[in-house]
């Protein structure tokens, strides 16, 4: 692997530090910066240019799918590799879709990390195997490729978006469909896409869904 320095993003002491004792371990790898919130990824990323940011989801460092999206958009040339508590394909897509380079699940080993330094340094995408193994080629080739990577709402429309949010913010089906001028059928057809599209079985796992994405925070949710 050619030199790689990297921004490390993590919102606890201890675990930026272990996990920077593994990334400078590997040959090749420097790391450059750390950063526990947003917006110090941000000052960090404009004073250190980094070739990779390792970026752990965390709601509340406001490290997510957002933030991914932005950071893209800004700096196309500085990849990410996100790492997740969650091993839901789901996850995995809409954090590809937002622009993430890699996806590893934080429950796997050292080694599943070591894979997608080496395979993003390459200038290739990464999908932990505990995902990418369970999903048939074709599935896997569109979370992967370059168009699905670029437009997030391949994966979600804007209106299913739209939906997600208000369902995961407490609103009722009625409330959803005053809201968005939609029947209240329509409306609870689009929550039953999203359950069936996210792979979950409740409205607590689809606010759980949205709030580890970055798609909604605490200030955002309504009295349950």
């Amino acid at each position: 692997m050619n030199s790689l320095r990297l921004l490390l993003a993590h919102e606890l002491t201890l675990s930026r530090a272990a996990l920077r004792l593994l990334l400078e371990s590997e040959v090749g790898v420097t790391v450059v910066a750390e950063a526990d919130t947003a917006d110090r990824l941000h000052e960090q990323l404009r004073a250190h240019r980094p070739d990779l940011i390792l970026m752990t989801l965390s709601q509340r460092a406001g490290f997510g799918s957002s933030l991914i999206e932005s950071l893209q958009r800004q700096n196309p040339q500085t990849k990410i590799i996100a790492i997740s508590p969650h091993d839901e394909v789901s996850f995995a897509r809409l954090l590809m879709a937002a622009g993430a380079a890699g996806y590893v699940c934080e429950r796997s080993p050292a080694a599943e990390l070591r894979n997608a330094l080496r395979e993003v340094a390459n200038g290739h995408t990464f999908i932990d195997s505990s995902i990418s193994d369970r999903v048939d080629p074709t599935t896997l080739g569109k979370m992967k490729s370059l168009e699905g990577r670029q437009k997030p709402s391949a994966f979600l429309s804007k209106r299913e978006t739209e939906v997600l949010r208000m369902l995961a913010q407490g609103f009722t089906n009625q409330q959803v469909a005053d809201a968005l001028t939609l029947s209240v059928k329509t409306a609870e057809t689009y929550r039953v896409r999203l359950t069936r599209k996210l792979g979950v079985k409740s409205r607590a796992e689809l606010f759980r869904y949205a709030f580890e994405v970055g798609m909604v925070g605490p200030d955002q949710l309504l009295a349950q």
